[in-house]
């Protein structure tokens, strides 16, 4: 599951849940330590669970399918992968305190744009809370273990090298930082919900265009009184998003969209946009999203960042990625001086192999 950038993008997906085993035969031992038949179901059933894999129809009734066999050798990489990290875990004492947890869930329904946010994620991938904090803990844990064997400080003077050698990358077009309010009105949307509603068809097709239409008037007659409490206190555009705005990412933030460059927004909305003067509100403006009230909060011209501008998001791209290598030349050694043994042999990743190449050079099992 990737919520937010984090270590997980290493590729070593950590986050599998271990739960309690009902069925305790061994399929796998790490340095001793069993890796159960009931581990590898569980994972497996939530990885089914998955919008992807449900897209999958009959080769999920298949175990030697080749999507079955690929999901099969992927989980058994992550279920080793996950024990060799839980002996290094214990083995350097590392613990998660419930407010570590909150405080990550925190950092990632802020960038997701609100909590309800985070919690349509969670529906739209089948995560459960109880799984939600599982793999949240073990990205705890990944960090400070990654913290604990390795140096991934982050010096004023790496800062400044990656600067100069990537000047490019920080040689930006005119922004502005803007916030919205979005009162949502679209005609083919609202057309649609009034053919639903009218289950009889008592509704012939001018009745229901007289509908649609008295629909978007009373939703631009909202915008228009949004925008006449916005131009009267500008200084309370937040509170009116968060009470009025439909795009609920950014009405979490007080309608707050950051600095964006003028080709990020559809047409109406950029030209809007980029000629207000700070901290003045637009005259409603329609987009095919609906109708948009907004107010410029600042202006950043064309051309070089200065480093101190950017040097924050410098670092913490640079820390991300010595945490992702220290992460990936840790496991390489772990794994290496690990001793795995293959209790069932339909587990051991050349098994799995034989029987994905056996599956495509005869395909119908012939």
């Amino acid at each position: 599951m990737k919520l937010a950038k984090s270590l997980l993008t290493a590729g070593l997906a950590v986050g599998l849940l271990t739960g309690c085993a009902l069925d305790k035969t061994a399929i796998i031992k790490v340095n001793g330590q069993p890796i159960t038949k009931a581990q590898y179901e569980k994972a497996l059933d939530k990885q089914l669970k998955t919008p992807q894999m449900q897209q999958m129809g009959d080769n999920l009734k298949n175990p030697n399918s080749f999507v079955m066999l690929m999901t099969k050798d992927r989980i058994v990489n992550e279920l080793i992968v996950k024990t060799i990290l839980d002996q290094q875990v214990k083995e350097h004492k590392i613990t998660v305190s419930n407010d570590e947890i909150k405080a990550k869930r925190k950092e990632i329904a802020d960038k997701l744009g609100s909590e309800e946010r985070l919690k349509e994620v969670l529906k739209q991938n089948n995560v459960t809370e109880a799984q939600l904090k599982e793999d949240l803990t073990n990205e705890i844990q990944v960090d400070k273990l990654v913290q604990a064997t390795a140096d991934v400080k982050v010096s004023d003077k790496e800062v400044s090298d990656f600067y100069n050698s990537n000047k490019a990358a920080f040689n930006r077009p005119e922004r502005v930082k803007a916030s919205h309010i979005l009162i949502e009105a679209n005609p083919d949307k609202i057309k649609q919900e009034i053919i639903e509603a009218d289950k009889n068809g008592k509704l012939n097709a001018e009745q229901i265009d007289a509908k649609v239409k008295a629909k978007m008037d009373e939703k631009m007659a909202l915008a228009k009184k949004v925008r006449e409490e916005a131009v009267k206190a500008p200084e309370k555009f937040a509170e009116l998003a968060k009470k009025y705005s439909d795009d609920k990412v950014s009405a979490a933030n007080g309608g707050d969209l950051g600095f964006f460059p003028k080709e990020a927004m559809v047409k109406p909305f950029a030209d809007a946009a980029f000629s207000l003067k700070p901290d003045t509100v637009s005259e409603v403006v329609v987009s095919d999203f609906g109708n948009h009230i907004i107010i410029v909060k600042d202006r950043a011209a064309k051309g070089m960042q200065p480093l101190d501008k950017v040097q924050d998001e410098i670092k913490t791209f640079l820390e991300q990625q010595k945490k992702i290598s220290a992460l990936q030349k840790l496991f390489e050694g772990l794994k290496a001086s690990a001793k795995v043994e293959y209790i069932d042999e339909s587990f051991k990743p050349e098994s799995i192999q034989n029987a994905i190449r056996n599956g495509i050079q005869n395909p119908q099992g012939k």
